[in-house]
C-alpha cells in the first residue's frame, strides 16, 4: 500500500459525492424512478471510490465503495431483473468489508478492553434474530413453520459464513502444498451449501428474491460483527457498520413486507437513505483514520 496523499483532487470529489447525497435525499428520492435520479444516486458512491483512488486509499476500500456505487445504481430502477444484481454488488461490497476489517483485526495486535465488543456482537445478533422473526411473521411461513424455519437459518447461515468460503478457496489456490487445506476440510463447507441451497429450493413458495436476501442478511450481518473487532481508533467504522445493518434491514422491510400503500413508508425511504449515507461516511473515516494513524 502507497502512502496516502489528500489533494484537491480528493477533496472535490468529495465534495461532490456529499452534495449528491443531499440532493439525493432532499429532492430526487421523492422523484419518480428514472435515468437521472440513478445517476444522481449513484454519484455519491461513484464520486467517492473517485476520490479514494485520488488519495491512495486501500483498494479493498475502494472496491467497497466502488461495489456499493454498482448497488445503488442497480437499485435505482424499479425493475425485477435490477434487483438481484443490486443484491449481488451489495453482498460482495459486504465481503470485502469483511474481509479487510478482518485483516485490519489480524494484524493489529491486543484490542483491549474485549467487553464492549462482545457486548456490541451480543446487540447485533438479537436486531437481527428479532428482526427475522418479525420479517417471516406471514401466512406462507406458517404453513411449514419448522422447515421454513429451517431454510431461512441455514440460508443466514450461508450468508455469515461466505467470508469463510472466501477464505478457504484463496488457501486452497495457493501453490505451496505446505499451507494448502487439506481437501477434506472443504467436506463440511460444501455439504452445508448444498443444504442451504437444497432447502431454499424445497420452500421455494416464500418467494425466490425473499430467500436470496437472507444470504445478503448474514453478510452484513458478518460485516457488523468483524466491524467490532476494529482497533479503537477506528470507532466511526465501528458505528458505521452499525448504521448499515439498520439501513438494509428497513431497506428488507420496504421491498419484502410493507405494502406498496403503507403510510410507513414516507418514513422508511429516507430512513434507508440517510442511514446509508451515515453508514458509509462513518466507514470511510474510520479506516482512513486507521489507515493514516500507522
Amino acid at each position: 500500500m502507497g502512502t496516502i496523499a489528500i489533494g484537491p483532487v480528493f477533496w472535490a470529489l468529495s465534495a461532490l459525492a456529499m452534495a449528491a447525497a443531499v440532493a439525493y435525499g432532499l429532492y430526487f428520492l421523492r422523484q419518480p424512478h428514472g435515468f437521472l435520479r440513478a445517476i444522481v444516486k449513484t454519484t455519491f458512491m461513484g464520486a467517492a471510490a473517485g476520490a479514494l483512488t485520488s488519495a491512495g486509499a486501500p483498494f479493498p476500500l475502494i472496491a467497497a465503495i466502488f461495489l456499493s456505487a454498482l448497488g445503488d445504481f442497480f437499485l435505482a430502477f424499479k425493475s425485477k431483473w435490477t434487483l438481484p444484481l443490486g443484491i449481488l454488488a451489495f453482498l460482495l461490497a459486504q465481503l470485502t468489508y469483511v474481509l479487510m476489517f478482518g485483516a485490519v483485526w489480524f494484524f493489529s495486535g491486543d484490542n483491549s478492553p474485549l467487553w464492549p465488543r462482545y457486548l456490541a456482537m451480543a446487540a447485533i445478533a438479537a436486531l437481527l434474530i428479532t428482526f427475522l422473526i418479525w420479517f417471516w411473521r406471514t401466512e406462507a411461513f406458517k404453513h411449514a413453520r419448522l422447515s421454513n424455519t429451517l431454510a431461512v437459518t441455514a440460508l443466514v447461515g450461508l450468508g455469515l459464513l461466505l467470508p469463510v468460503y472466501v477464505i478457504t478457496g484463496m488457501m486452497a489456490l495457493n501453490t505451496d502444498p505446505e499451507s494448502s487445506p487439506s481437501p477434506t476440510a472443504f467436506v463440511p463447507l460444501a455439504a452445508f451449501a448444498l443444504a442451504a441451497v437444497g432447502l431454499a429450493i424445497w420452500r421455494r413458495k416464500l418467494g425466490a428474491t425473499p430467500l436470496v436476501a437472507m444470504i445478503y442478511a448474514g453478510a452484513i450481518t458478518a460485516m457488523a460483527i468483524a466491524a467490532m473487532w476494529l482497533p479503537w481508533m477506528g470507532w466511526p467504522a465501528m458505528l458505521g457498520a452499525l448504521s448499515f445493518l439498520v439501513s438494509d434491514l428497513v431497506l428488507a422491510a420496504e421491498l419484502f413486507r410493507l405494502p406498496a400503500d403503507a403510510p410507513s413508508r414516507r418514513l422508511t425511504a429516507p430512513i434507508v437513505w440517510w442511514t446509508y449515507v451515515t453508514a458509509q461516511t462513518l466507514i470511510v473515516t474510520g479506516v482512513m483514520c486507521l489507515v493514516l494513524a500507522r
